[in-house]
C-alpha cells in the first residue's frame, strides 16, 4: 500500500506530475511482486461475481476526513472489495478549488489497500470560481487515479478524446466511467460536445462487449436534472434498446435513491448513493442471480 505521506510529499512537492506519472502494473519477471501481489491480483479478477464498493460526495468537512479515513481503513482490514468508485464531489461546492484541497483528499484516498476510479463531481469542477484551473488540478492529481496502486488492473481502456472516460470488464460485466456533473453550464458547446463524448463511449462500449457480457454498470456524478436531461433522454434508448440489466450509479444527491426512472428502459436499474456520512456501499454483481445487483450499505455492521 502507498503510505499517505509518501503520497502527500509527492503532491505537494516543487513540481506536481501525478497525471504523468503512475506505477507499473506487475509482471511475473518482476521481483518485487510477491505473493501478496500474485493474491490480490487473483482477488481482482474475481470468481464469477463482481464485486466493488462505492463511494461519493465526500468529504465536505475536517470531521468527514477523519471518517473517510476510518471508512477506508475498516475497508482494509475486512476485505470488502476488489476496487472501489469514488463518485464524484470530493468537497463543498463554496470550499477553496486550490491545488492543496485536492491533494488533500488524495492523500486520504490512497490509503484504501486496493485500486480506487473516480470521476469528476461538479463541486471541484464546472462550480469552481475558474472551471479551467480547477479541472487542470482535477486532471493532474485524479486522472488515472487507479494506477497509483502497484497492482495489476488489467484491460481498463481509456476515451481517446475524454481520458476521464474509462471501461473494463469484470466477471461478465461492464463497466463504464464517464464525466456527467450537474452544476453550472460555464460553456454550452463544451457542455453538450462532452454529453455526445459519453454516449458515444457508452455505445462504443456496449457495441464490442455487450454480447459477452450479462450486465453494464454505468457510473456517473449526477442525478437527473434539468441541466442532464439532454445526456438522459438520449440515453434511455441506448439502454432500453440493449435489453440486458443495467445499472445508473450516482452519487450528487446526498441520499439513498433506488428505483427505474426511464419508462423506455425498464430494463435500467438506478441507485444514488448516500454522500458526507454514508459508508461506502459493496455491490455484488451477478449477471446470473435472480438478484443482479445486489448491495450492503453498511458492511461494517455500523
Amino acid at each position: 500500500m502507498l503510505t499517505r505521506d509518501f503520497f502527500l510529499m509527492g503532491l505537494l512537492g516543487a513540481s506536481l506530475v501525478l497525471g504523468g506519472c503512475s506505477a507499473a502494473a506487475p509482471t511475473d519477471d518482476d521481483d518485487a511482486t510477491g505473493d501478496d501481489d500474485d493474491d490480490f491480483v487473483d482477488t481482482f479478477l474475481g470468481d464469477g461475481v463482481s464485486t466493488f464498493s462505492a463511494i461519493g460526495d465526500v468529504p465536505y468537512t475536517g470531521g468527514q476526513e477523519d471518517w473517510l479515513e476510518d471508512w477506508l481503513d475498516q475497508h482494509n482490514e475486512a476485505n470488502l472489495a476488489p476496487w472501489m468508485i469514488h463518485l464524484g464531489d470530493i468537497k463543498p461546492q463554496l470550499a477553496a478549488c486550490n491545488e492543496q484541497a485536492y491533494a488533500a483528499v488524495a492523500t486520504i484516498l490512497v490509503g484504501l489497500d486496493v485500486p480506487m476510479f473516480i470521476i469528476p463531481g461538479d463541486n471541484e469542477w464546472n462550480d469552481c470560481p475558474d472551471p479551467d484551473q480547477a479541472w487542470a488540478h482535477w486532471s493532474s492529481i485524479f486522472m488515472r487515479f487507479e494506477e497509483r496502486w502497484p497492482y495489476a488492473v488489467a484491460d481498463v481502456q481509456r476515451q481517446d478524446v475524454r481520458e476521464e472516460n474509462f471501461a473494463f470488464v469484470r466477471d461478465g460485466v461492464l463497466f463504464v466511467g464517464i464525466n456527467l456533473v450537474g452544476g453550472a453550464i460555464h460553456d454550452q458547446d463544451e457542455w453538450d460536445g462532452r454529453f455526445a463524448d459519453n454516449l458515444d463511449w457508452l455505445s462504443a462500449q456496449l457495441d464490442a462487449h455487450g454480447d459477452d457480457v450479462g450486465a453494464t454498470v454505468l457510473l456517473g456524478h449526477s442525478m437527473i436534472q434539468p441541466v442532464t436531461l439532454p445526456f438522459f433522454d438520449a440515453f434511455a434508448p441506448i439502454a432500453g434498446a440493449w435489453s440486458k440489466p443495467f445499472l445508473y450509479l450516482q452519487g450528487d444527491g446526498h441520499a439513498w435513491i433506488e428505483d427505474n426512472p426511464f419508462d423506455e428502459a425498464p430494463n435500467v436499474l438506478r441507485i444514488q448513493v448516500e454522500g458526507e456520512a454514508a459508508q461506502p456501499v459493496r455491490f455484488d454483481v451477478d449477471p446470473t442471480a435472480e438478484t443482479v445487483f445486489a448491495y450492503e450499505r453498511y458492511p461494517s455492521g455500523e
